[in-house]
C-alpha cells in the first residue's frame, strides 16, 4: 500500500509476461498500470511491441506503436526495429522497408539489429541485391556490421545459389570485421 512500482518494474513483468507467450496477461498488466495512474514510457511500449511482434501478431505490434504516438511518446531506434524485425519475419518486406525510410527522415541512428533484420527480410524475399547493397550501405552509413549481419547475408546468398558469394562474405566476416564466425 502506497508505494509506488517503478516503470522499471512493469518493464520487467511486462517483458517477462511476453516471452512466456503470455501476452494478454502481458497487457493487461500494460492497461492496470495506466488505470492505476501510473504512466507508461518507451521502455515499456517497447517491450509489449517486441512480444507481440516476435509472436506474429504484427498487426497488434503496429497499433500499439500508433497508439504510443498517439499518447505523445516519440518511438526510439529499438521500438522501430522490433517492428521491423516482426514485419520481415512475416514476409512485410515493403512496410519494413518504409519504417526504415521513416526512421532515417527522422535522423535515428540505425543499429546493426535493425539492418540484420532488414538484410535478413529482403534475403527470404529474394531480393538478394537489395540485401547485399543495404549491408553495404551499413559502413557507409557508419553502422558497425555484427556476425548478425554477415549472417543474414550468407544465408540468403547460399540459399539462392550463389555460394562463391556466400563463400566471399565469409572470409570477409573474420578478416575485415573481425566477426567471430558463427554461422
Amino acid at each position: 500500500k502506497g508505494i509506488q512500482v517503478p516503470p522499471h518494474a512493469f518493464s520487467l513483468v511486462i517483458g517477462g509476461l511476453c516471452k512466456e507467450g503470455k501476452l494478454n496477461e502481458g497487457y493487461a498488466v500494460f492497461e492496470n498500470m495506466i488505470r492505476k495512474g501510473s504512466k507508461p514510457n518507451v521502455a515499456i511500449y517497447t517491450v509489449l511491441i517486441d512480444g507481440y511482434a516476435k509472436s506474429g501478431n504484427v498487426e497488434d505490434a503496429i497499433r500499439l506503436l500508433h497508439r504510443m504516438i498517439d499518447e505523445g511518446f516519440k518511438p526510439d531506434v529499438v521500438t522501430f526495429s522490433v517492428v521491423v524485425n516482426g514485419l520481415c519475419k512475416n514476409g512485410r518486406v515493403e512496410e519494413a522497408l518504409d519504417y526504415f525510410q521513416t526512421c532515417q527522415f527522422n535522423g535515428l541512428a540505425i543499429n546493426s539489429m535493425f539492418y540484420s533484420s532488414l538484410i535478413d527480410g529482403l534475403g527470404k524475399a529474394g531480393r538478394i541485391d537489395e540485401a547485399e547493397r543495404l549491408f553495404e550501405e551499413m559502413s557507409e552509413k557508419g553502422c558497425t556490421r555484427d556476425s548478425y549481419c554477415y549472417n543474414a547475408l550468407i544465408d540468403a546468398f547460399t540459399k539462392h545459389g550463389k555460394v562463391d558469394e556466400a563463400m566471399t562474405l565469409f572470409k570477409r566476416m573474420e578478416e575485415e570485421e573481425g566477426c567471430d564466425q558463427t554461422v
